[in-house]
């Protein structure tokens, strides 16, 4: 009989939580970027000397490279490695930080902004990572922590954003801080993360991924025009449903698919993407209607508390630290109520957030509660969802799978912009060129209703799926064991 030795069990638990805690600091970076960028708008605009309608192509030339990088990268990980596509992400958002900072025209800045669309795809391959690491309650922490560290590194990178503007005169200089923390986080991937074992089919499928590299931009763009230039934002939208069908019909007949529908689709898996997109219309849907309900002057509008830009800052920042320790503790309430029950307890937590802001909108600590109810619920759903998604992949598809929960939270949050967009036009109040009261009453009732019917959703994933309850003894004593980072 063997007896185990307890020393290799406390160096792998050492060496597991030093991987964590590196990837950590890897989605903390992501974070910050995605924070510090924003505040500095204007004056990247006047250093160089460009439009605000031009400035707008700053963040969406990004958003639609992240839009067609996450799917794709994330299957080449599943193919290639999940930490060699890390590495190729992480150095193509480094050049893309230097040129943003250093580029001596705009068209060079905005394939800087091209570059860093990788960003997006960190997570789902370091989630790939994790769950090739360790398994159970311990990979299930590990991905709280990575949420959470998320969460926090926006909030901080727009904080520091304020910092640096009035610490460093040069636009420049500001535009650099990115560029060392990305620095650091690729000196991390490339000497002290693993790589991942597990490896589906070594063969791509060239067309799914042109076919879906083409419908991500088309989609987005067709929502982001639609408020805009209704006819054209049709026509591209059109065009994007063409080729989801072709996508869909190619997928379901080639043997090594871009996509594996039969699994996506899945009782195991549909309920929680169904959920994320859900999800995703509240979660990055609202976050310009809180900040402008806020502001609202009540003796102009009818309503709003004529809060000051800090003011507001400083309640939606309570919101994402709230979000962060959802996304930190989730996986502790998991171990009483299930995974599946957190998932629950956070599509109705953000549910009773809405309802208090429709009865409370008149009052101002019932909409700071109902913001912070919205805080905590979200962070815990975006803790669970990809602790679900991951544990119902199989294990040769982890990374596609967490990069698809990671498009449809953002598709569902494009199209909740286009649509709140054009339901604040409808209310609009033509002597104070702005929407009434009705106009985000009508939104919020559409986000307690979607997340409402989450629950329900989730009732219907397959009982024997791994993600209903807390990890088996098994899951346990592999934490304890397991080898290879």
């Amino acid at each position: 009989m063997t007896i185990p030795d307890p020393t290799l069990d406390t160096r792998s638990n050492k060496r597991i939580l030093a991987v964590v805690g590196f990837l950590v600091f890897v989605e903390f970076s992501s974070g910050f970027l995605q924070g510090y960028y924003l505040p500095l708008l204007d004056s990247v605009r006047d250093h160089l000397g460009v439009s605000d309608a031009s400035i707008a192509w700053f963040i969406t030339v990004q958003t639609l490279t992240a839009g067609v990088c996450v799917p794709i990268l994330s299957k080449l990980g599943d193919i290639f490695g999940h930490r060699r596509i890390l590495r190729i992400g992480i150095v193509t958002v480094l050049i893309g930080t230097v040129l943003v900072a250093l580029a001596p025209s705009y068209p060079l800045v905005l394939l800087g902004r091209v570059l860093t669309g990788p960003i997006a795809v960190w997570l789902p391959l370091e989630l790939a990572i994790v769950h090739n690491q360790i398994q159970g309650e311990t990979a299930r922490r590990a991905i709280g922590m990575l949420i959470s560290a998320l969460t926090i590194g926006a909030l901080i990178g727009s904080l520091a954003a304020g910092l640096f503007s009035s610490l460093l005169s040069s636009t420049a200089g500001q535009l650099m801080v990115p560029v060392v923390m990305v620095a650091v986080s690729t000196v991390f991937v490339f000497t002290l993360v693993p790589e991942s074992t597990s490896r589906t089919a070594p063969v791509i499928d060239w067309l799914g991924f042109i076919l879906l590299a083409l419908f991500m931009p088309a989609l987005l763009t067709g929502i982001k025009a639609v408020t805009s230039q209704a006819g054209l934002g049709f026509a591209f939208i059109a065009v994007a449903i063409v080729l989801i069908g072709v996508f869909v019909w190619w997928e379901l007949r080639t043997s090594t698919p871009a996509l594996n529908l039969r699994v996506l689709t899945s009782n195991r898996l549909w309920p929680v993407y169904v959920t994320s997109f859900l999800f995703g219309m509240v979660l990055f849907g609202t976050q310009s209607i809180t900040t402008t309900f806020l502001a609202g002057r009540p003796e102009v509008v009818g309503y709003g508390f004529d809060l000051s830009a800090g003011t507001i800052s400083l309640t939606n920042g309570t919101n994402m630290l709230l979000a962060a320790v959802g996304a930190a503790v989730y996986a502790y309430i998991a171990k009483g109520i299930s995974l599946k029950g957190v998932l629950v307890l956070g599509s109705a937590t953000v549910a009773i957030s809405q309802l208090l802001l429709i009865v409370g909108h008149g009052s101002l600590p019932l909409v700071v509660i109902g913001i912070a109810l919205a805080g905590f619920g979200s962070g815990l759903l975006l803790g669970g969802l990809p602790a679900a998604t991951t544990e119902a992949s199989p294990a040769d598809e982890t990374g596609i799978a967490t990069g698809v929960y990671n498009s449809v939270k953002t598709l569902g949050g494009a199209l909740a912009g286009a649509v709140f967009a054009l339901i604040l036009g409808m209310f609009v109040i033509p002597e104070a060129g702005a929407s009434s009261v009705g106009g985000y009453i009508s939104i919020w009732v559409i986000c307690a209703a979607t997340t409402g019917l989450c629950p329900v959703l989730l009732a219907l994933i397959r009982p024997e799926n791994n993600t209903e309850g807390p990890a088996s003894a098994t899951d346990t004593a592999a934490d304890q064991t397991r080898e290879g980072v």
